[in-house]
Formats: C-alpha cells, sequence, structure tokens
C-alpha cells in the first residue's frame, strides 16, 4: 500500500514537473522555463534532456514492477520519444558527424542545445561552445541502458549507422579539447577549449557500453549490433587516470567528476582513485547547499560582470570562497551511495536535498544553485561555509530534480540498481578480469615453419590453417571504414586510424570467413627497426604486457605473429625464436601460451563483420607487394662512384659509407639517372637499394639517413603524437631553441611534418626525432607513471641525454653516434633517463637543500652522470639535470604560496631575453594546484639555457620558495631577478675563496659558483634573498 501511494506522488509530480512541458511534437524538453540574463533556458539542452527523463524512465520500470501497466507505458513512450527527439535533432546533423569525425575541430561539432518545438539548431555554429564530448556521450550511455532494459529508441539501420558514427565522434574524446559540461572550456570562459576529465570518462562509459551491443534488442538484426574498437575504450581509461583527480589544466578539479566516478557513468575501476577524486572533490567544493562547480566559478555569483560572459585573468580570485553552491551535486553523491549500499551516507544526503528544496503549489523542488546575496560576501569570505545563501529563480533545475526522483525511486525499493544499470556498467569498471593470452605462431610457408621448429617454436603454415584466413592490422582498418557507411546520410565509416593491439587481438568473421588478425607490429609499411631483432623482443612483451593490463574481455585474447621471408633470416633472429618458445612453454608468464590458430579462434571473442562488395586480399600477395624494397641493384648498372658504393658496402663500416653517401646523395637530385649502358636507375632507386642492404646488415646510420630521405614514417608515430597531446605534453625543439611543435587537433600531423622539417634540416636527426617521439608514446603506453611532472618534451635535450655516454670519441659527431645506435638500446636509453630522473628529480628539489644530499640507490644505473655523490662533477650534474626539468606538487605549490612576497619573478639568460612572471596576475588568476600553472612554471624555466644554468635557476627559484615559507614577515619590494642573484652569490661565494682559486683563470665567476654542490648554492643564494628583503 505504502508503494501505491508513493506511486501515486512521483507520478503526478512527474507529471508536472517534466511530462507537462515535453512538446507534444519534437519530445523535447526545456532546459527550464526561466529567461534571464544568464541566458534563455527554453531551449533543449542534450544533457539536460537526458538526465530530466532519466526519472521518467525510472518511474516506468517502478509501475511495471507494481503492475500499473498503462502508467507504465506511457512513461515508456515519453522517454522513448524524448530520446527519438534528440536522436532526429542530432541526424539532421549527420554531415557535422562526418567532419568532426576526421578533423575533430570545434566548427565541426554537432550542436549542444536545440529548438524544444522544431529540433533544429538554435545558434550558429561559432557562437556557442557547441563542442561538448559528456553530453554526446551520455546520450549514448543511456540510449544503451535504456534499450537494454526493454526500451525500442532505435528502429532504422539508417539510425543504427548513424550511432556507429556517434562511437566514431566520441572515440578521440582522450585527445580532444572540448567546453565539457559547463559549456565555457578554460574556467577564464575564454573560449579556449581543454581536455575534460569528465568528458574523458563519459566517453569512457559510452563506448564501453555500446561495445558489441544490439540496438534493435538482445535477439534483434546482426546489422544492428554497434562495433567499437577496443583500443579506444582502453585509451580514454588511460587518459582518464592520468588526469584525475583534476578535470582539466584550468581546473584542479570539478564536481561534475561525480557524474563519472559513480552513476551514471562509473567509469573508474580503480576504487582508490574513484574515493580520491570524491574526497578532492568534497575538500575543495563541498558546502552547506550543495557543491560548487569548481574553484573560482563566478557564475551567477553577485560580483560576476554580467554584462560580458568571459572573465579577465586578475579578477578570478575575487571569486574565491563564494562561488555558487548546486543542490544537483547531492543527487550524484544520493545516487552513488544507494549503489555503494552506504545507507547513513544515502540518507544524509536524501536529508539534505530534501533540506534545500523550494516549495512550489506543495511540491518540493530543487533550485539550480544557491548563491550569497552582497551583503554576505566579506563576512564569507573570511569564514567560509558561515553565511546564509538564498537560491536562485531558476526552479526546478529539471536535471536536479529528476536525479532527485530517480534516487528516491531507488531508495524506497520501487526500482534496484539493476533496474537503473541493466548493462552492469558498475559492475564491469570494478571487476578483474584474469587475462589469458593465446600465443599463435604462423609461417608464411613449410620451409619457415621447419626452420622454426629446430629452435622448438610450434607453427603452422598459412596453408594449415585454411579455410580460415589471416588479416593484417592494415586491412583491418580498411574493413572498418566500411561499418557505418550510409550513403544517404552522407556517412563513411570508420576513420583510416591505425588499429591498434586490443584490437589486433580479437578474432574476426568478416563476410562469413573467419580471419586472425596481425599485430600493428607487421604493418606492410617500412619501419627499419623491425630488422632489430632485440627491439622486436622488448616490442612484443611490452604488447603482451600492455594486452594483459587492459583486456577487458572475459575471452582469451590472440596475439598472432607471423614469420615470413622478410624476417626469420635477420641478424640474431634465434633470440626471437627463444622468446617465443618460452612464451609458448608459459616459462615467461603463466598467462600467456602456446595455442593453435584453431583453438585460439573457439576461445576468442569474435566480431562479426558485414561488409558487401568488401574484398580483403591475400596476405601472400601482400607480403609480395612489400618485398619491391629488396636489394636488386648491380654495381655493373651504375656510374663509377655509385658502382664503387655498392662493391664495398659489405666490406666497409657503417660510419664510413653513410659519409661517403651522404656526400653523394647531397650532390645529386633524387630523379638524376645514375645508370650506364642505357640502363634508367635514379638516385632514389639507389637509396632505397641501399636501405634494403643497411637493414638487413643492421647499419642503423645508414638505414635512419635512407628511411627520412625516402619520407617514410614509423608505423607508430602518429599514435605517439597523440598520446603527448592526450597527457597535455608539449613538444620542443629543445637544446637552446624553445620553438614549440605543434601538433594537430585532427590525425593529419601535417603541421608536425612541416615543423620537423623546417626545424630539423638534418635528416639523420629528422629520423631520430620520429624514433624519440615513437619510444616516448610507447611509454606513455606501457608506464605512463614515468611522465607524472612532466610538462613539456625538449627533443634535442632528450638527445644530448642520450648521448652522454658517447665518451671522447672526437671523429664522430653527436648525430652520427646516436645514429650508430641500434633501435633496441636508444629505446633504452630513453626509458633509462625517464626512470631516473624519476628516481632522482621526484625527489622536488628537496636533495638540494643544505647538508641532505640525495644519494643515487641504483649501482647500476645506466646514468652515472644523474646521480649526487659527493664527488659528482655539479656542473656536468646541473647539465643532465637542466637537461629535463621536473616540479612536483609540494614545490609548485610552494611557488604559489611565494609569489604573494614579490611583485614580479624575473626568469632571463646569461646572453638576454627576459621572461616575467606578474605574481599578483597570478595568483588571482591560478589555483596552487591547477595544471596550467605547473605548465607556466615549465613554460618560463624551459626557455633558459644553457642546461647547467637552467638547472641553478630551478635551484635558486627553490631556495626562494624556502626562503619565504621560513621568513613570512619580509617582502622582495624589487622584481626577483634570478640571473642577477646568482651572480650576487657568486660574487660573495669568490671574495670568501679568492685567494684560495687564484689559479682557475678566466672563468667566471658565475662559471664556478655553478661548479659547487647544491648545498653551497643554497646557502649563497639565500644570504642575497635576506640582503634584498625588508620587513614587512
Amino acid at each position: 500500500m505504502k508503494h501505491k501511494q508513493l506511486l501515486e506522488r512521483l507520478y503526478a509530480e512527474v507529471e508536472t514537473v517534466i511530462l507537462n512541458k515535453q512538446h507534444p511534437v519534437t519530445g523535447l524538453l526545456p532546459a527550464s522555463t526561466a529567461i534571464n540574463n544568464h541566458g534563455d533556458y527554453t531551449d533543449a539542452w542534450v544533457r539536460d534532456n537526458v538526465y530530466s527523463i532519466i526519472c521518467a524512465w525510472t518511474l516506468g520500470m517502478a509501475c511495471k514492477h507494481q503492475g500499473e501497466e498503462h502508467k507504465s507505458d506511457e512513461l515508456e513512450q515519453a522517454t522513448i520519444k524524448l530520446m527519438r527527439g534528440l536522436l532526429q535533432s542530432m541526424m539532421r546533423q549527420a554531415q557535422k558527424v562526418e567532419k568532426f569525425k576526421h578533423s575533430l575541430q570545434n566548427g565541426d561539432a554537432l550542436h549542444a542545445k536545440y529548438d524544444t518545438a522544431t529540433g533544429l539548431p538554435v545558434v550558429a555554429d561559432d557562437a556557442w561552445g557547441h563542442l561538448q564530448i559528456d553530453a554526446t556521450s551520455v546520450f549514448l550511455l543511456m540510449l544503451a541502458q535504456m534499450s537494454a532494459s526493454g526500451l525500442r529508441i532505435v528502429c532504422t539501420h539508417d539510425e543504427v549507422d548513424f550511432v556507429q558514427n556517434l562511437i566514431y565522434y566520441i572515440a578521440s574524446a582522450y585527445r580532444t579539447p572540448d567546453y565539457g559540461i559547463w559549456e565555457r572550456g578554460n574556467k577564464v570562459n575564454n573560449g579556449k577549449t581543454e581536455i575534460n576529465a569528465s568528458s574523458v570518462g563519459m566517453a569512457k562509459a559510452a563506448l564501453q557500453a555500446l561495445d558489441g551491443f544490439n540496438l534493435f534488442g538482445k535477439h534483434g538484426d546482426k546489422r544492428a549490433v554497434i562495433h567499437v574498437i577496443a583500443d579506444a575504450i582502453s585509451l580514454a581509461r588511460t587518459t582518464l587516470a592520468s588526469l584525475l583527480p583534476r578535470e582539466s589544466l584550468s581546473k584542479e578539479t570539478d564536481s561534475a567528476l561525480l557524474s563519472i566516478i559513480g552513476f551514471p557513468a562509473f567509469a573508474v575501476g580503480k576504487e582508490t582513485l574513484a574515493t580520491q577524486t570524491r574526497d578532492s572533490v568534497l575538500t575543495k567544493l563541498g558546502g552547506n547547499y550543495g557543491c560548487k562547480r569548481f574553484l573560482w566559478d563566478g557564475h551567477q555569483t553577485v560580483l560576476e560582470e554580467s554584462s560580458r560572459i568571459y572573465y579577465e585573468h586578475d579578477e578570478l580570485g575575487n571569486f574565491a570562497n563564494v562561488e555558487s553552491e548546486w543542490p544537483l551535486f547531492f543527487t550524484y553523491l544520493y545516487i552513488s551511495a544507494l549503489f555503494d549500499g552506504s545507507e547513513a551516507t544515502a540518507k544524509y544526503y536524501r536529508k539534505k536535498l530534501e533540506s534545500l528544496m523550494v516549495k512550489v503549489d506543495g511540491i518540493g523542488l530543487l533550485p539550480e544553485l544557491y548563491y550569497l546575496p552582497l551583503e554576505n560576501i566579506e563576512a564569507e569570505k573570511k569564514n567560509p561555509r558561515s553565511q546564509t545563501r538564498v537560491p536562485n529563480e531558476n526552479v526546478p533545475l529539471v536535471w536536479a530534480q529528476s536525479l532527485y526522483l530517480t534516487g528516491l525511486m531507488l531508495d524506497e525499493g520501487l526500482v534496484s540498481t539493476d533496474d537503473l544499470d541493466p548493462l552492469k556498467m558498475r559492475r564491469r569498471s570494478t571487476r578483474f578480469i584474469k587475462s589469458n593470452i593465446a600465443l599463435v605462431v604462423l609461417a608464411e610457408n613449410d620451409t619457415i615453419k621447419q626452420h622454426l621448429a629446430k629452435y622448438g617454436v610450434i607453427a603452422e603454415s598459412l596453408q594449415d590453417i585454411k579455410p580460415m584466413g589471416v588479416i593484417s592490422a592494415s586491412s583491418l582498418m580498411e574493413a572498418y571504414a566500411h561499418i557505418g557507411e550510409n550513403k544517404a546520410l552522407g556517412l563513411t565509416g570508420r576513420p583510416r586510424r591505425r588499429v591498434q593491439s586490443l584490437a589486433t587481438s580479437q578474432t574476426y568473421e568478416i563476410n562469413n570467413k573467419v580471419y586472425l588478425s596481425l599485430s600493428w607490429l607487421q604493418s606492410e609499411r617500412e619501419d627499419y627497426r623491425r630488422f632489430d631483432t632485440q627491439w622486436v623482443v622488448e616490442t612484443l612483451t611490452q604488447e603482451i604486457q600492455f594486452i594483459y593490463k587492459n583486456w577487458l574481455s572475459s575471452e582469451v585474447a590472440v596475439f598472432t605473429l607471423l614469420v615470413d621471408h622478410r624476417n626469420y633470416k635477420v641478424p640474431n633472429a634465434e633470440l626471437l625464436f627463444a622468446t617465443l618458445r618460452s612464451y609458448q612453454l608459459r616459462n615467461e608468464h603463466e598467462y600467456v601460451g602456446y595455442a593453435s590458430a584453431n583453438l585460439a579462434y573457439r576461445a576468442s571473442r569474435v566480431n562479426s563483420l558485414s561488409i558487401p562488395y568488401f574484398h580483403i586480399p591475400s596476405l601472400n600477395s601482400q607480403i609480395h607487394a612489400t618485398a619491391g624494397g629488396e636489394a636488386v641493384l648491380q654495381s655493373s648498372q651504375l656510374e663509377p662512384v655509385a658502382a664503387a658504393l655498392l662493391e664495398k658496402f659489405y666490406t666497409q663500416s657503417d660510419i664510413i659509407t653513410y659519409r661517403k653517401f651522404s656526400v653523394y646523395v647531397n650532390t645529386h637530385k633524387l630523379t638524376d639517372n645514375i645508370g650506364i649502358n642505357g640502363a634508367v636507375i635514379t638516385v632514389k632507386d639507389l637509396i632505397r637499394d641501399i636501405f634494403s642492404r643497411s637493414q638487413k646488415v643492421n647499419y642503423w646510420l645508414l638505414s635512419r639517413f635512407c628511411f627520412s630521405h625516402l619520407t617514410y614514417t614509423l608505423t607508430d608515430l602518429g599514435d605517439s603524437l597523440t598520446l603527448l597531446a592526450a597527457r597535455n605534453l608539449s613538444i620542443t625543439v629543445g637544446d637552446n631553441n624553445h620553438t614549440e611543435i605543434k601538433v594537430d587537433q585532427s590525425f593529419s600531423n601535417a603541421t608536425y611534418f612541416e615543423s620537423v622539417r623546417q626545424l630539423f634540416p638534418d635528416l639523420l636527426e629528422r629520423t631520430l626525432v620520429q624514433e624519440l617521439i615513437s619510444a616516448i608514446g610507447s611509454l606513455i603506453r606501457s608506464e605512463p607513471n614515468l611522465f607524472d611532472g612532466l610538462h613539456s618534451v625538449q627533443l634535442r635535450n632528450f638527445m644530448l641525454l642520450c648521448g652522454m655516454d658517447k665518451g671522447d670519441a672526437e671523429d664522430v659527431s653527436m648525430t652520427e653516434w646516436l645514429g650508430l645506435q641500434s633501435p633496441a638500446r636508444l629505446y633504452k636509453k630513453i626509458r633509462t633517463i625517464l626512470t631516473s630522473r624519476k628516481k632522482v628529480f621526484a625527489q622536488g628539489i628537496n636533495h638540494i637543500t643544505p647538508y641532505k644530499i640525495h644519494h643515487n640507490e641504483s649501482p647500476d644505473d645506466e646514468n652515472p652522470v644523474l646521480s649526487d655523490a659527493m664527488d659528482t662533477d655539479w656542473l656536468e650534474w646541473r647539465t643532465a639535470r637542466g637537461l629535463i626539468t621536473h616540479f612536483d606538487a609540494n614545490f609548485l605549490k610552494d611557488i604559489w604560496h611565494s609569489l604573494m612576497f614579490s611583485q614580479t619573478l624575473v626568469f632571463n639568460n646569461l646572453s638576454g631575453g627576459s621572461f616575467n612572471l606578474d605574481c599578483k596576475t597570478i595568483r588571482q588568476s591560478m589555483t596552487p594546484g591547477e595544471e596550467s600553472f605547473a605548465h607556466l612554471i615549465d613554460q618560463l624555466t624551459h626557455k633558459l639555457y644553457p642546461a647547467y644554468y637552467k638547472s641553478a635557476v630551478v635551484e635558486a627559484l627553490y631556495a626562494y620558495t624556502q626562503f619565504c615559507i621560513n621568513n613570512p614577515q619580509v617582502r622582495f619590494q624589487k622584481p626577483v631577478v634570478f640571473r642577477d642573484v646568482l651572480e650576487s652569490a657568486a660574487v660573495r661565494y669568490m671574495n670568501e675563496r679568492r685567494a684560495q682559486l687564484s689559479s682557475l683563470g678566466i672563468e667566471t665567476d658565475l662559471t664556478i659558483f655553478m661548479q659547487q654542490s647544491p648545498h653551497i648554492v643554497n646557502l649563497y643564494v639565500t644570504l642575497i634573498y635576506a640582503e634584498i628583503t625588508q620587513p614587512y
């Protein structure tokens, strides 16, 4: 009886608040009836509509449980009508989806809101922050959940194709800056987009929910199944983990994150990270009337200048502690507590929400927000959470009301958590999947199969596994380019972007034929690294570990490796064969072992793709098509100098041949004919031939030089660039050139290639830059923690660090020396540099304080220059340390705190060029924990050179922060110029030791000072600070 009465009351409320406002034609809802100086809320926002109809969907299920079939049907149809209204509004903009999935440009985005009565656009493309990936994602997520509950929302194949394209639209969320849930991008609201964790998390949930989901129902036509590339989910998940508990560059945290750590997204599987994020939100943003959206949010405060939509940088600090509080966020906390089974917490938030309601016609309604009246502002600033707030006139915020009613029905037992989460998103995100990987080794033919058998490797030939086929990663990419294709809507399929390990570890049934998929490692594209067996072994190991860590399916992952005539006789191939045998016998890991092709297929996840008129080329034809790069030229066909290069190729060393060949190539055009006796052979043909020979004998210097001359790019370069972009890592040239290399928002990377061509004219250096970025991208993917606290990648600095153990080989340049190293060795060096940075630099700067020198713990560290034993050459130590700078969270907080002690901090180079930090403006516009503050400090310091001087400036900056903490009663009246501070400290140090150091010749005081230990530098710099401050 109690349930019946409650149901009646809830039905009346939902009818009044939701259904009566639903447009009879479009099915859309206005966000509110309010029109005020903050905007016209009568439009239909995508996000608000989805959240607003959730309570009608929930009530429909509750009515069904109570046998109220008529009401249930009415509520279900209202839900379907709204979701279809949104779908149709978006489908009218299909051309935007088509453009955006390729360009990722703001102007190509779907609109965030539509006219409630017509479903048509209401503002121009450039008149609103339309790119809101979380809105599109929450629509897709709830479309999946509602369909799983039994509603039929998608009715035609055209609609299925459109939804498939929406998957492509959100698949790049992990690296796409958007305007986010508050439609403003950067917190200054200046139109600058950011990568927002709340958008990435919602996209991750939507991708996971729709992966393999049939929109027509459990037993519907297979044509209605949605296909999601597994790597898109993984990229969103890892990017989300690197962002949390932050929201974006300009926002330390945001209450919107509550929607992704709990209902509806359940996007964070790691409980400790979810708890850390929730605690961060409640600690920094929690209030008596709800949560603030983010720190220093001026929206609808009485201090806000409502005549403009943006804020001045130096006014943001005025909003500290007086930001509006939104009851909306208590609804997320209420529902999440119910999902977690936390009765006391749920009771607390229910009571809170009910106390915040405004009664209208006898119904308790939740206002949009509570703000501080002008007369309470000063008192609140002095004593936060002490003053009374009042509701604004936007009552109710339908989105908040809907979530409260949904929580209430769950709380009262009218529905269960399974009703609200039929796809088990919460369980799926938290469950541990014990991955198993089946290693299938294939041989191109019986000869290679027998060769492998000599090394104990069990293999099947391509003939053995027929009628099963094998598809390359590039052919699989081509197949997906047709999934979702729809001529009537003007839609193509998935953009032609490389498919990665998780996608190639599934098996495929394409047009009723079964295929195993080869890894991207076996791309048809030219890649000299594949001739380095050690690199192949290490990359193979890394890929297998990556699959194990990121596999989300309960089925077995299948790693298929094909050994063909191109790679079975590369130098040291036996290393690869030994590794394969060890994996097959489960000696390496218990989760990887041998499987036949047939067994692997039966145990795997099979993706069925139906692509009319699509033909997959035979693997044998692809293998032989790429054999065009084989060495075929004879010296007898070439003019004398070129002929001599070929004749002596196998008897002269890599570097000698490289030097002769580079001179030869540089004095010719690529199109010059160098053939004799009527043969037409161009210089480019010779480069191809030398490239083929060089790879086979592991002449890495020549291989890299030819690779660049032939304008090839490494297979994984594009993906590495996108991962750098996703982590907000800027790429600069480095050394004494701090030019930033821009990475396109789209995947063309055209801007990057043009920048590299101009900034790195040396062809060998150009290839090394590619290899460096590919290696860094690979490490971001496999060991993201190595990049904590790193904000920029300075390419030449990395190369200098890689070459620090070159020794005294003066006859070999640094670039040549690096070019001589094998890809595996170079990769290992980059990893060692990052690991050493993590070990030594991650101490913050603490180990440079007086009497506290950090000793390197690892005796086998490949970079001894990074350790700081007492006999260290401190100038060399500073050089190494200055090549990669690191600022940990505590150091950054100290820097931010110290800004109140000075008006300006000046970072200037020895040769001139000065970079100023306006302390007051920064303290008023950036919070200490926001990532953009860390980026600012990084930018100011990475422009300094040489590296040892940069390191000394960072030491002086650290000493400045500690001086401010230890002397709170003083202030710097004049700008703090770090070069002047270091020079004054050097003069003081030298004056005290001049007699002892008289034999040092022409070295400057500063150079000698920088050869001293960190605690000496710290001590003298601190003495200078004491001299130039005044009491406050």
